[in-house]
């Protein structure tokens, strides 16, 4: 189903066949961030931060490791493999600290049947999880919307935006971090009926990540033709190139503080033990607004 996707996502790639062979390259990662999610959250929830903390040491070492070993025979789907070898190598380096931790942990004693039968509690779970999953998709969509009205435009208009993303989202990774350690403790406060501990967890969380996103937005829009130029700026990488990542870059940090306030709240959301629907109808209206938006500016003003 590669051709068609590409076809679907990206109309006006010059080259699909590259494209395509790429998309089934990095097909594993379906599988692989799957299980990266799951192993993160169970370590995090049983207070366990460290090994979470150092997949994407391990998620760049794969990228890097098998695009020097590659690239001459393989060119750019040496960077697609890698993605696939890194999104491994982030369960292998979480999997022992997990194995251990089931182990170890007590076994909980039998518990009575449930009054629902079988059937009722797999509803209910779905009913938990499909929130959850309506959010993601419709947060993730709105790359696929920016790379799909991009790719009409001219060549490296779309590797502007990746550059740019992925230097642009920095500060609010770091922020969000921060906030990643307090979610077990708001999900403890919820669960045990403290709403008046998890609001205050949740505004301090706030407040921290607020300052951090916004000091380092005003780095990257101060800064952003240097820190383009000291990154990228060689070979194939012109200074057209660095004029046009830099814009990029700019724009995106207008956003980061909605985006990092949108990922430190919809934490308190799904913490809750009741399937809450309003994060995902934000995120899809937010995602009307970045199609609608978008393709009156892609061209009025490219990428």
């Amino acid at each position: 189903a590669a051709p068609l996707l590409v076809a679907a996502l990206a109309p006006g790639l010059p080259d699909p066949a590259l494209a395509v062979d790429c998309t089934r390259l990095t097909a594993t990662c379906v599988l692989s961030f799957a299980l990266v999610g799951y192993c993160s959250a169970a370590l995090r929830a049983h207070g366990r931060f460290l090994p979470p903390a150092t997949i994407y040491t391990a998620y760049n070492v794969g990228i890097i490791g098998t695009i020097l070993l590659l690239r001459e025979p393989w060119g750019v789907r040496s960077a697609a493999a890698g993605v696939a070898v890194g999104g491994v190598l982030m369960v292998l380096v979480q999997a022992p600290s997990l194995v251990r931790e089931l182990r170890s942990g007590p076994v909980p004693p039998p518990r009575a049947a449930a009054p629902r039968g079988g059937q009722d509690g797999r509803i209910l779970v779905l009913g938990l999880i499909a929130p959850v999953v309506a959010f993601s998709l419709c947060r993730q969509s709105q790359t696929l919307i920016e790379r799909f009205l991009a790719s009409p435009l001219p060549a490296g208009a779309i590797s502007h935006l990746n550059y740019a993303q992925k230097v642009a989202q920095m500060p609010m990774i770091l922020s969000l971090m921060l906030c990643t350690v307090s979610f077990p403790v708001v999900a403890r406060a919820l669960a045990a009926g403290d709403e008046e501990a998890a609001r205050h967890r949740v505004e301090r969380d706030l407040l921290l990540a607020a300052v951090v996103v916004l000091v380092g937005a005003s780095t990257v829009i101060a800064a952003a033709p240097r820190i383009v130029e000291v990154l990228f700026e060689r070979g194939e990488f012109g200074g057209s190139d660095t004029t046009a990542t830099a814009a990029v870059m700019r724009v995106y940090a207008l956003g980061l503080l909605g985006q990092t306030m949108v990922g430190a709240l919809v934490r308190c959301y799904f913490s809750a033990a009741r399937p809450l629907w309003y994060p995902a109808v934000a995120m899809g209206a937010g995602l009307v607004a970045t199609g609608v938006a978008g393709v009156p500016g892609a061209q009025q003003w490219g990428a």
